[in-house]
């Protein structure tokens, strides 16, 4: 798992490459309605997509919805099309949820991190863009491929909407290796996590669907109960419990209308916390590392006396605007 994270720069620099090759504008095609699918992981990277596909498509509806709603729940629009994502590519509500589609009338599109899967031969197309699988507890280098990989093909379909990305995007590599030098924070870090009975990540806009995947990664690879939460979400729900966060001043805008997490503002975010060494994957795990529960697998995660309770560690990433 620490080889895949550390491997990042040129799984990310791959992907890009390969994104660039495929031709984003005639792999999307021009869609009337467009919903991005997965499971686990890839639902979170799912709804970034959606969220940046949206941008630059301001006129077309664009939905990220979960792969077992697709595959159990009510039909999707025929003149839709849908696109799965998946490291593995044989993640089975994901495939599933396309083949429900496709019976449907949609145009199934796929973004996949491995070539030859059993989610190449369900979409009508399909994006392959990567060739290493994750050999991770918990996806690491596959999330944040398929974030460039949506990144990248929303640059290429923005139609002159909003400005180009496309520089930042062939810095992402150089920004991934200095991300990779705070290491020795991020571990002393990772110590004080490991001692809570519970820990919550908070965002707000993209930062929201980061906290989700944060809170994820906890519960995969340390089973500590975690959450994730919309900063003002969690400021709300708190409150009615007569527990709310006390709004602290905005060290770079000096003003109180947002709240930080005490002197935790300074982690943007915990990659991953172990507490020990794991010598197998757990009973029914997919090869791509999701749960029995996130695929859809009939699996169920056990409730403990604290894991809906406090104590709680909160880690906020909040967007701060300097003041004019």
């Amino acid at each position: 798992m620490h080889d895949m994270i550390l491997g990042q720069p040129a799984f990310v620099a791959e992907a890009l490459r390969r994104t660039a090759a495929a031709d984003g504008s005639s792999f999307l095609g021009r869609p009337r309605r467009l919903v991005l699918t997965g499971c686990g992981t890839s639902f979170h990277a799912a709804m970034y997509g959606a969220r940046v596909f949206q941008e630059v498509m301001p006129s077309v509806p664009v939905l990220a919805i979960h792969a077992y709603d697709l595959a159990y729940g009510p039909f999707v629009p025929a003149n839709a099309t849908v696109l799965g994502v998946s490291h593995s590519g044989s993640t089975p509500t994901t495939n599933r949820a396309l083949r429900r589609a496709h019976w449907w009338g949609c145009r199934t599109l796929a973004v996949c991190g491995l070539a030859g899967s059993a989610m190449e031969r369900v979409a009508d197309r399909t994006l392959v863009i990567g060739s290493t699988h994750d050999r991770s507890w918990a996806n690491t280098m596959s999330y944040t491929t398929q974030l460039t990989a949506f990144a990248a093909l929303a640059s290429q379909s923005r139609s002159n909407v909003g400005p180009s990305i496309d520089a930042s995007l062939r810095g992402l590599a150089r920004s991934l290796e200095t991300t990779l030098g705070c290491e020795s924070h991020v571990r002393r870090l990772a110590t004080r996590v490991a001692q809570a009975a519970r820990v919550t990540f908070l965002g707000s806009d993209l930062d929201e669907i980061t906290a989700l995947e944060a809170a994820l990664k906890i519960r995969e690879t340390s089973s500590v109960p975690a959450s994730g939460y919309h900063t003002e979400q969690f400021l709300r729900g708190n409150g009615r419990r007569g527990r709310g966060v006390r709004p602290r001043q905005n060290p770079i805008t000096r003003d109180a209308s947002n709240p930080s997490a005490d002197s935790l503002h300074r982690a943007a975010a915990v990659p991953r916390v172990l507490r020990g060494p794991r010598t197998a994957r757990e009973p029914g795990h997919h090869a791509d590392g999701y749960s029995p529960t996130s695929c859809g697998g009939g699996g169920a995660l056990s409730l403990t006396p604290t894991s809906g309770g406090t104590p709680t560690t909160v880690f906020a990433s909040v967007p701060f605007r300097r003041s004019s």
